[in-house]
């Protein structure tokens, strides 16, 4: 990370970010530019500034005030002349506990700030897989496309030899036609997730022309044990800490207005008069509490205390069955991507190698190899959406222990991820 200040180093910032758009990128380099240039993150920066401003502020007293009048008598005689100078009294005996909320809200801000680098490394982190997948589910589009191509090809052949009807040659065209449709929206998605990667690396210009660094890599052979993650998430849990902190500012605050319910002004100060002569003497000032004895502040400090509670007590409730939805993710995508890979893609490569070896020994025409080819495609593009889950949902888990509850865009929205249904049963179906 680094907060932009104007100094030298902000150059050595942007000579190190140019020198990885230059390369291709992998996840934690995408991830490491984004917490350097994000502008949002640095505009989050300043609300450390903005909460010390606040803490300094807290301890201050406020300036004194200074009275002054003249008093002209309308039938000639001496003038009166009064000044007087008044401090409210009052806060110095309140500047401890002002600080104490003040170092509350303080301490709620830099764990805010924590909190939104951990979220834009997660964001970063899901849109840079889901680039990937959307760049190898192009090149499965293309081969679709090519297939069915050739398949249109052979039909119009067979048309103009009289050997198939009109209808199966348009059923061929539309095959054709609707894989071609999938691979320009497949297009268009794998641009759209590459402009939110962008967005999130805060790169303009010339730099929008990074590349991106192979493939998904695939499930782990063994992955990692999830039983304790409940108990990790919780322990670890910075938005539990922003909450307690919550709780704590709430009651900083209860206990201010306690203290101040019937009077929350006293002034003390000193005033001069002059007639004939200056006089001088002492002067204070405190409201008499006849109508607003701080009831209102008081009921309202105490509500918004029960009220964090509350929020905190459903954060741990909210914080638990997330991490149990997160292990259930994970475990049923690698379970998914295994049984991909292991039973429906080899099933699929030794339907094409018979469907080859029938059509070789002219059992099988050519549109039974091209379907054989084209399932086979197709059952690739499910193992990809499988293994992207298992790393969304490793995102999610990763976040999770490390204090932060998974952001929108994450392992909760899954329409995001998935493959355009329509076109791909459409081509599926004949």
């Amino acid at each position: 990370m680094h907060w932009y200040t104007g100094a030298d180093e902000d150059q050595q910032v942007h000579r190190a970010i140019d020198e990885l758009l230059s390369q291709e990128l992998t996840a934690e380099q995408a991830i490491q530019i984004a917490l350097l240039n994000n502008r949002g993150l640095q505009a989050t920066y300043q609300e450390l500034g903005l909460a010390q401003a606040d803490l300094v502020q807290a301890g201050l007293l406020s300036n004194p005030v200074f009275s002054g009048s003249v008093l002209i008598p309308l039938d000639g005689g001496r003038s009166e002349v009064e000044f007087g100078i008044a401090q409210n009294f009052l806060e110095l005996l309140t500047i401890p506990m002002r600080k104490r909320i003040a170092q509350s809200q303080y301490e709620e801000a830099r764990l805010q700030v924590t909190v939104k680098v951990y979220d834009l490394a997660y964001q970063t982190r899901l849109a840079y897989y889901r680039a990937q997948a959307w760049a190898q589910r192009v090149e499965m589009y293309e081969q679709i496309v090519l297939a069915t191509e050739l398949s249109y090809d052979f039909a119009r052949r067979l048309r103009e030899a009289g050997n198939i009807t009109e209808l199966e040659l348009a059923r061929q065209r539309e095959r054709y036609e609707s894989a071609r449709l999938t691979l320009r929206q497949a297009e268009a998605q794998y641009a759209h997730q590459r402009e939110q990667l962008t967005r999130l690396m805060g790169v303009f210009g010339q730099d929008t022309q990074w590349r991106i660094a192979g493939r998904l890599a695939d499930v782990p052979e063994k992955p990692e044990l999830l039983d304790e993650l409940e108990s990790q998430v919780i322990g670890k849990s910075l938005d539990l800490s922003i909450a307690r902190q919550r709780i704590l500012t709430a009651g900083q605050r209860l206990g201010f207005n306690d203290a101040t319910a019937w009077f929350d002004e006293l002034e003390l100060g000193a005033e001069a008069t002059y007639e004939d002569a200056w006089s001088v003497g002492p002067s204070w000032s405190v409201p008499l509490p006849l109508f607003d004895r701080g009831q209102g502040r008081v009921a309202r400090s105490r509500a918004e205390l029960r009220q964090q509670q509350e929020r905190y007590s459903q954060l741990a409730i909210e914080l638990r069955s997330l991490a149990r939805a997160a292990r259930i993710d994970m475990e049923l995508a690698a379970d998914t991507a295994k049984h991909y890979q292991q039973i429906v893609l080899p099933l699929r490569q030794k339907i094409v190698n018979e469907t080859q070896l029938q059509y070789n020994a002219m059992q099988a025409g050519l549109f039974e190899l091209l379907d054989a080819r084209q399932q086979q495609i197709q059952a690739g593009e499910g193992y990809i959406t499988a293994v992207l889950d298992y790393w969304v949902a490793d995102a999610a888990i990763d976040q999770m222990r490390l204090g932060r509850m998974p952001s929108a865009g994450g392992m909760l929205d899954r329409p995001a991820d998935r493959t355009m249904d329509d076109g791909a049963a459409s081509s599926e179906e004949h």
